[in-house]
């Protein structure tokens, strides 16, 4: 038994040498990088590239090609009433304005609908639909003046497309509302006075 451990310290003697002799040179050694700088001679290693996001790609049809967005137009928006050069009375300026969707998929939002007279909002006093859009321009507590005043009428689509429309109207005061009905009325009366009276003549000498 005695010759058994004395063979086993023979055999550990060596093996504990050879690991402080490793310890001591691992000591002795530079430290090491990782990576390791390049050796002479070599290129030397490309930079780190930044690499976009990549883009979302279109919407593809069932064939594979892809499919164009569809583009969206202004709707069409028109002062209906009053007509161009005509006059409105002072006490009862009363426009009316009729729009249209230019794409049958985009339809009319009329909630969008408004309207400014001399560049003052006057949309609560006009009421919308789908297709027309109509009302006072002026209430009692804020009367227009006699003269020239100017329309600024605004309509947009589901999708956000607007369309805008403008017009100068002229307003006269009540009583001389009257006055283009009344020379109309007098014209047409003496063109047929002279109509009567050509006819006269042309029986009177068919007589004669």
């Amino acid at each position: 038994m005695r010759c058994i451990r004395v063979h086993r310290a023979r055999r550990f003697v060596p093996c504990l040498v050879a690991m402080l002799a490793l310890a001591g040179a691992a000591q002795k050694a530079p430290a090491q990088t990782y990576p390791p700088p390049p050796s002479p001679g070599y290129p030397q290693p490309y930079p780190p590239q930044q690499y976009p996001y990549p883009q979302p790609l279109p919407p593809t049809a069932p064939n594979g090609q892809p499919t164009a967005l569809p583009v969206y137009r202004a709707p069409t928006i028109i002062v209906a009433a009053p007509a161009e050069g005509a006059l409105l009375p002072v006490d009862k300026p009363v426009a009316v304005f009729r729009f249209m969707s230019a794409e049958p998929m985009d339809p009319i939002d009329a909630l969008s609908f408004s309207v400014a007279v001399d560049g003052k909002e006057k949309t609560a006093l006009f009421q919308a639909t789908p297709g027309e859009a109509w009302g006072p321009l002026s209430t009692p507590n804020e009367p227009l003046t006699a003269g020239q005043h100017e329309l600024a009428a605004r309509i947009c689509t589901s999708h956000g497309e607007c369309g805008t429309a403008k017009a100068a109207v002229t307003l006269i005061a009540s009583n001389s509302a009257v006055q283009p009905g009344a020379l109309k009325a007098a014209e047409a009366k003496q063109k047929k006075s002279k109509i009567l009276d050509a006819v006269l003549q042309a029986a009177r000498v068919l007589l004669h």
